[in-house]
């Protein structure tokens, strides 16, 4: 059932004993692939911890998928089954994105894709410094990226890095923004954070980029006033730059009495102009 050279190893005997007991416990409950789909059910069964779990992953004994399923990456080295008492996995969309190595362990095939540190390392690089410009593509990844964090940090995924392939990824962003814009694209994912869906999903990428659950979020309420907002904003600061930059009477440069570009005086007369209601007024001074 268990192979001594796993459960023995130095590696192994590291790990806190509430973590050795999961991982045992899996083991029992396993099918004869090696895939478990209630890992929460059964860590709380044997009393271990969401940190337990995170230990078990991140040793890389588990490897997690964004359905909740879990296969032991060892299993085919723990386990032998002869072929007539063999049943495949009902969980066969997962266990195409596996590779059996030389060993008999399990690898994840887009286990080389990049990782969630290099993007944070290149959003670091790239967002302190204002003169850089970051596409639109890639403002959209870190915006999922930052989201994706929050709530690893928060317990709500146990994957600590996202699994996505950029290619399939980075083509849906670039349908959606061509087909919505970009900053309904950004708004989506912004509150894709809180939709519940999505998260039972793993928190995917390429399922918030999906069709239905795009057409959801920028359609939701959430969605709409924020976007509203947005185009107030724009609005007011496209308003700010059309202010009068001359007096039509004296000729002379108004000042910018306000300091954040709201109300200009022209030196010579006073008069005076403010941003009212979408519009530039005028007033004269009285005195």
């Amino acid at each position: 059932m268990f192979s001594k050279s796993i459960v023995l190893s130095d590696a192994f005997l590291d790990m806190p004993a509430t973590a050795r007991c999961l991982y045992f416990t899996l083991n029992m409950y396993g099918d004869d692939d090696g895939f478990v789909n209630s890992p929460k059910a059964i860590m709380r069964q044997c009393g271990s911890s969401d940190d337990d779990m995170k230990i078990l992953i991140a040793k890389k004994y588990l490897i997690p998928f964004e359905s909740g399923i879990i296969v032991i990456k060892d299993w085919r080295i723990n386990n032998y089954l002869r072929s007539d008492r063999y049943q495949q996995t009902k969980y066969t969309e997962e266990k195409s994105r596996l590779s059996i190595e030389k060993n008999g362990s399990y690898r994840l095939i887009d286990e080389g894709l990049e990782k969630i540190e290099t993007l944070e390392k290149s959003e670091t690089e790239q967002i302190v410094t204002e003169d850089i410009e970051i596409s639109d593509v890639k403002k959209i990844e870190l915006e999922y990226l930052r989201n994706y964090k929050s709530l690893y940090i928060s317990g709500v995924l146990v994957r600590e890095n996202p699994i996505i392939n950029w290619a399939v990824a980075r083509k849906l962003i670039r349908e959606n923004i061509d087909k919505l814009g970009f900053d309904l694209v950004l708004n989506a994912i912004q509150i894709s954070i809180n939709n519940e869906f999505c998260i039972k999903k793993g928190y995917s990428l390429t399922t918030i980029l999906s069709t239905g659950v795009m057409s959801e979020l920028v359609n939701s309420k959430e969605s709409l006033s924020e976007h509203e907002e947005g185009k107030k904003e724009k609005q007011y600061e496209k308003l700010l730059k059309l202010h009068p930059s001359e007096c039509p009477d004296c000729k002379e440069v108004l000042v910018d009495t306000s300091g954040v570009k709201t109300s200009w005086m022209c030196p010579k007369c006073r008069s005076e102009w403010f941003l009212r209601k979408g519009t530039w007024e005028r007033e004269y001074d009285s005195s």
